[in-house]
């Protein structure tokens, strides 16, 4: 009898294992890539806050500072910290500096060395290979780990990686390695989907005493 019990345990053991490792693999990178496009397009809006972490390879240096950003479908967004507003109505995008008491206006479709978190969050295929590296932890959050390579070379995000929130589909990290050589890690916190969000918010409002620079025309 003892010996029909472990025959019996030694053939469980492998199909345990085998159930295990199909149920890790049960999403291919192109499926997760898909999801997360699905889940961001289907959103009517999102607020976040935020920290972000910049390292420059060039200067050495490394800084953090936190912010809030609001998406809103299909193109507005907002990113806001205590040093700069970068702000798009879907058609323009104005770039406000504190330090140096500057706006910058430009057409939406002209700037290309900024990272929009609509396009990168919800239409990353259309430039980049995605490719699932993995799983990890982030805040106790378990995340899959999906790496983006870019179809091109001149562009101005060179990788990224994405850890979304398995059950929730949403970025909980995000790195970038832009054409600087500056590396970007944005860690989420306090998400929060399909609030109202007026349009208000994504016009810029150019404070008194402010320089603003009109490259839109």
């Amino acid at each position: 009898m003892r010996r029909l019990v472990m025959a019996a345990a030694f053939l469980i053991v492998p199909f345990v294992i085998i159930t295990c490792v199909r149920s890790a693999k049960a999403v291919s990178s192109d499926e997760l890539a898909q999801q997360v496009e699905k889940k961001y397009r289907s959103l009517k809006s999102l607020s976040v806050d935020f920290e972000k972490i910049t390292r420059s390879e060039i200067f050495e240096t490394e800084s953090k500072i936190k912010g809030k950003m609001l998406l809103k479908n299909p193109d507005k967004f907002k990113i806001d910290t205590k040093d700069e507003t970068i702000v798009c109505d879907g058609e323009f995008v104005w770039s406000y500096s504190v330090e140096n008491q500057q706006v910058i206006k430009n057409l939406a479709d002209r700037s290309e060395n900024l990272f929009k978190p609509n396009q990168y969050l919800a239409n990353f295929r259309s430039g980049y290979v995605p490719r699932l590296t993995g799983e990890e932890k982030i805040d106790r959050t378990r995340c899959y780990k999906l790496s983006l390579s870019p179809k091109e070379e001149d562009v101005f995000i060179k990788k990224m990686t994405i850890w979304v929130d398995k059950k929730k589909l949403l970025a909980k990290k995000l790195e970038y390695t832009d054409s600087n050589d500056n590396q970007v890690t944005l860690i989420f916190q306090r998400t929060k989907t399909n609030r109202k969000i007026k349009d208000s918010e994504f016009v810029f409002q150019t404070p008194p005493g402010v320089e603003e620079l009109d490259l839109s025309e």
